[in-house]
């Protein structure tokens, strides 16, 4: 068993990797611009090459222009920093930007260091050729590279706040020639103190007044959980004024051989179609990935039906799917355990403190083709596989707007940034005016609440629009309760009756009783004195 998983394991590395080469390849275009203003023999016409880091948390649209510092080394010694040996010489004065060499440690441990010199930005000039690229310094066959490598988060990225870039080698060549020697050949003794002016943009499109964003997640990442559970108030502040689409990633058990063989075990659904990580490790208990595929359908028919495209465009809901996200929060409330998290008790708990009604959210299951074991094919799943090779989607979670990847922290704060700056000149929500405050303050959440009214006069609570009406509906009893309702009501009509005849019993005993003590003095009068007529009549009506 051991043995079988090492080999998945291996199979989805390999498969992950030509993705990634893929990707690397079709992905020409980039969502920043760098370039030298001074000198403007440094200047490019369309910018310099690079690969952006996925993690920091850069500003959209907006230019940073600002000096640029050449470290001299690799400032990987967290315990060294200074601007000693560094070029131009002498002290770096604060706005700066910083190139560093590549190599000796990680990315994250680079950009963190220089943040903590009080760089603005950080750009890693590559120390290796490409293998394209014959006229670069250095250049052979056995040390050059096919692509730049990916500037991954090694773990630890999270505290990254400043956005950082790789350059390809003959570029970055380039400008430490000018800072070491200027325009003079052969290069001085001492390097001349000449600065650059370097800029920065990450740009976002901004084609109209609604700026369209998706998150790529799995029903089990951690990060993503907490991250829409807390960016459920602002998603209902912004409104209409976004479409939000989530998107479940789910592996194509086609491309692993999954079909053909008994191989991947309970990790697929469907005759071995989609398929899921198993993400507690355990194959025999807990949780399996085939459980892992069948809650990315659940929340999928959930966005579908009450967020997403099956909603009328004039639906309050149509792109905020409040019911969708309220779900997200209860199930992770109610069904948050490996014990629950199957659990159809638990689920259609969550789903009704949703607002979603569980009949209708069961037929789109069902209707798209299930998710049993020996099933077949799902349309839902069947286009999320391909919207996902599509995008060249091969890491979660992955967050999206306006077409452009967002790289940096999954939090409240970075999201709602990037999705402010992808709105028009002039049509940001009034939302996007918290985006300065700090998340989860009473001040937040006071100009959250103001942006929803704003969007909702009649709505004091956190849904929106029409979600109460919606929830009113769906949250009405289920049959049984209708059922049990009538019998409760017949037990207590029939409780109330019997207690009337009782009473009404008790009242006649009791005037029987008081006819028999007022008359019983006749008995008094022997059998020589006959009753007179008004006696006879008394006990004519007491027989």
């Amino acid at each position: 068993r051991k043995g079988r998983r090492r080999k998945m394991m291996m199979f989805l590395l390999i498969v992950m990797l030509v993705q990634e080469a893929k990707r690397t390849k079709a992905d020409s275009s980039s969502s920043s611009v760098f370039n030298i203003e001074i000198p403007n023999s440094l200047h490019k016409e369309n910018g310099y090459k690079h690969k952006e880091a996925m993690f920091g948390s850069p500003t959209y649209n907006k230019l940073l222009s600002q000096r640029l510092y050449y470290s001299n080394s690799t400032l990987c010694d967290a315990t060294n920093l200074h601007a000693s040996g560094g070029l131009p010489p002498g002290n770096w004065e604060t706005p700066y930007i910083l190139m560093i060499d590549r190599g000796e440690c990680t990315f994250v441990s680079k950009v963190r260091n220089a943040q903590n010199l009080g760089a603005s930005a950080v750009v890693v000039a590559d120390n290796r050729c490409l293998c394209d690229d014959t006229s670069c310094n250095g250049y052979t066959d056995f040390n050059c590279e096919v692509n730049e490598p990916i500037m991954a988060d090694d773990g630890s990225g999270s505290d990254i706040t400043i956005p950082a870039i790789l350059m390809w080698k003959s570029d970055a060549d380039e400008i430490k020639l000018y800072l070491k020697c200027g325009n003079e050949s052969p290069c001085p003794e001492n390097p001349p103190r000449l600065y650059i002016q370097a800029q920065l943009e990450y740009a976002l499109p901004a084609p109209d007044d609604r700026v369209e964003w998706s998150l790529w997640t799995t029903s089990i990442d951690a990060p993503s959980e907490q991250f829409l559970i807390d960016f459920t108030s602002t998603a209902l502040a912004l409104g209409q004024s976004q479409f939000f689409t989530p998107h479940y990633y789910t592996y194509n058990g086609t491309d692993y051989g999954c079909r053909s063989s008994n191989r991947c075990g309970s990790l697929c659904t469907n005759n071995g179609r989609y398929c899921a990580p198993d993400p507690d490790g355990s194959y025999s208990s807990g949780i399996d990935g085939a459980d892992v595929v069948r809650e990315n359908l659940r929340r999928t028919c959930i966005w579908k039906l009450y967020g997403g495209k099956d909603l009328s465009k004039d639906d309050p809901d149509y792109g905020v799917g409040s019911i969708w996200w309220h779900y997200i929060g209860n199930f992770s409330q109610f069904c948050g355990t490996l014990e629950s998290f199957t659990s159809s008790t638990c689920i259609n708990k969550a789903l009704r403190a949703s607002g979603a009604s569980i009949d209708v959210v069961d037929a789109c299951i069902s209707d798209s083709g299930g998710a049993d074991d020996d099933g077949g094919i799902n349309t839902i799943l069947e286009n999320e596989l391909k919207t996902k090779a599509q995008n060249n989607i091969y890491m979660i979670p992955e967050c999206i707007v306006n077409t452009k990847p967002i790289w940096g922290a999954l939090t409240t704060a970075n999201v709602l940034n990037s999705i402010c700056q992808g709105f028009s000149a002039g049509d940001q929500p009034q939302a996007c005016s918290c985006q300065d405050l700090t998340f989860a303050s009473d001040e937040y959440n006071k100009c959250l609440s103001d942006a929803r009214s704003s969007l909702y006069p009649t709505d004091n609570d956190s849904n929106s629009g029409q979600v109460s009406k919606k929830t009113t509906t769906s949250n009405a009893l289920p049959w049984w309760g209708v059922f049990l309702l009538i019998i409760a009501v017949i037990c207590v009509m029939l409780l109330g009756g019997l207690i009337y005849w009782k009473k009404t019993q008790q009242q006649m005993r009791d005037q029987v009783r008081g006819i028999l003590a007022e008359y019983m003095p006749l008995e008094d009068l022997g059998p020589s004195q006959p009753p007179t007529t008004n006696a006879m009549h008394s006990l004519s009506i007491q027989a």
